[in-house]
């Protein structure tokens, strides 16, 4: 076998990713490769044979000085150190080379580029550090291990610039996880936009998302931004986005492929950039089977799916959570804090929660408003929570003391739950059926707490 050849070594060298320079045993340079070129922005021929210091700011002279000695006296055989130019991390590493009877030849410095490695490394540790601290959000009670993987996945896609889907029942939290997917991504400096596809007129839809200009229908009397061009360079999050009628949804998805907007009664478009979070409690992909959502927009959006457990999923966060909403509510009701009984404790533990942590922070509320010692009861928890409901009511009954205006307004949440059933929760379908418009059916859910179904 015959020995390789200088001019090997010196190729292998030159075609090398890292930066090499050599350093005679004067600290000259006498070899710097295309690459260290390129990372210390100089050119070789400018810095041959010049002393290594030439390389780097006065103030950091005194401390290469040191470090070359070590290398020479033999007290060190290498020496590793990070630094930062240009914008840039580097890992610099400077070695001592010596001959087969240990004279000092000179000292080889290899640079690497981690600012890459760096960049995610300090993002994969803040965002560590920001899931592991405590905070005033329900959604971070986290000891089952269900809501524990949904927040693995948030940590994994945080960084990235995909769009986001996040799927689950009404009241599981899912506009929590927005705030910590904005949070912990590079947009987090730039506006987060959140728009609710199911409170929006039908006939409004295309202004409020996309703008409008001055004159450009009747009401519009000055021009008017959308939620696109206002969370420009940020997240937009479209929550219920499975509401969105058919019309609206073909638009939304030219947006999506374009990148670009058009305000209702402009002539261009305008270029937009936006990171794109969706969500719904609907099953989509059935939906799209019934002809109900678009199969492209289901893909357009459904890139990275998170699915939200419910509480009936997540059992060893009920007692946590009441507990929480209990300190919550009793501090802003400016009461004692009141303990859980046992029975209260096993009716918690065993109710199915369709209404999710929306509904448990909704009876814990009431528990706080309603109760009168310092212990909570089973009887200061709403009826649905203790009582038999398997039974349907024949009807609506008489309560003495109850004005015409309370039954009629119980009648009318029993009418919309029972209608929203039959509808498989579609409300663009309940509300036709009903013969009101969708935001007149969102507006009634919300005044009679029926925002969670």
């Amino acid at each position: 076998m015959t020995a390789a050849s200088p001019e090997i070594f010196r190729s292998i060298v030159y075609e090398m990713q890292e930066g090499v320079i050599f350093l005679d045993p004067l600290d000259c340079i006498q070899i710097i490769n295309p690459a260290a070129e390129r990372i210390r922005k100089v050119r070789a021929d400018r810095i041959l044979g010049q002393h290594v210091c030439n390389l780097h700011p006065p103030s950091s002279h005194k401390r290469i000085l040191e470090l070359l000695e070590s290398l020479k006296q033999g007290m060190v055989s290498s020496r590793n150190r990070v630094v930062s130019a240009q914008g840039r991390f580097f890992d610099n590493s400077y070695s001592a080379v010596r001959a087969p009877d240990g004279a000092y030849l000179g000292t080889l410095l290899i640079s690497r580029d981690i600012t890459e490695n760096k960049t995610l490394s300090e993002e994969n540790q803040r965002l560590r550090r920001y899931l592991s601290q405590p905070r005033e959000s329900d959604s971070f009670i986290a000891q089952s291990p269900a809501i524990k993987a949904a927040l693995d996945m948030v940590e994994v896609v945080a960084t990235l610039d995909s769009t986001v889907l996040l799927t689950g029942e009404s009241g599981t939290g899912k506009e929590h996880f927005v705030d910590i997917l904005h949070a912990l991504s590079p947009r987090r400096g730039a506006p987060l936009v959140k728009i609710n596809c199911a409170a929006l007129p039908e006939n409004l839809i295309e202004s409020e998302l996309f703008g409008h200009r001055r004159g450009a229908f009747t009401g519009a009397v000055a021009d008017q931004p959308g939620k696109f061009s206002q969370a420009d360079g940020g997240t937009l999050f479209l929550d219920e986005i499975g509401e969105l009628p058919l019309s609206s949804q073909a638009k939304l998805l030219r947006v999506l492929q374009e990148k670009s907007v058009q305000s209702v009664g402009a002539q261009k478009e305008l270029r937009v950039d936006v990171r794109i979070i969706a969500a719904t409690n609907r099953k989509l992909a059935e939906e799209v089977m019934a002809g109900r959502f678009r199969e492209d927009l289901y893909y357009r959006l459904n890139v990275i799916n998170i699915a939200i457990p419910p509480l009936r999923e997540r059992r060893e966060d009920i007692l946590p959570l009441a507990e929480y909403f209990l300190t919550q509510f009793a501090r802003r009701m400016e009461r004692p804090l009141p303990r859980l009984s046992p029975q209260a404790r096993e009716h918690l533990q065993r109710h199915p929660w369709p209404g999710n942590v929306r509904q448990l922070k909704h009876a814990m509320e009431r528990a706080v408003a309603l109760s009168k010692g310092e212990i909570i009861l089973p009887d200061d928890l709403p009826e649905d929570l203790i009582g038999d409901r398997s039974v349907p009511s024949p009807g609506p009954a008489f309560h003495p003391g109850q004005s015409l205006r309370g039954a009629v307004e119980h009648f009318e949440r029993e009418y919309l739950r029972r209608a929203l059933e039959y509808h498989q929760g579609r409300r663009l379908e309940t509300a036709k059926a009903l013969g009101i418009s969708r935001k007149n059916l969102w507006e009634k859910l919300q005044r009679l707490g029926l925002e969670d179904l």
